[in-house]
């Protein structure tokens, strides 16, 4: 198993609570091995598995948390 890492710049977090839930919406998608989240820069670190999650995916997961990915 090949793990890539992605980074995403993420609008909208303001604490940790916010932090919480981006690392929950993503560890809930299959192939998510790791996340890290950096509140002070707005960045988002995630360790995955390309052949079981996509970007799109990883993307929509943060949206879907209430946060704006760019």
């Amino acid at each position: 198993m090949a793990l890539t890492t992605a980074s995403f710049m993420v609008d909208g977090m303001t604490c940790d609570g916010c932090v919480s839930a981006v690392k929950r919406a993503l560890a809930a998608i299959d192939g998510v091995e790791n996340t890290d989240v950096n509140l002070a820069v707005n960045e988002v670190k995630v360790t995955y598995d390309p052949a079981r999650a996509g970007i799109s995916s990883l993307r929509n997961a943060i949206r879907g948390a209430g946060y704006e990915v760019g």
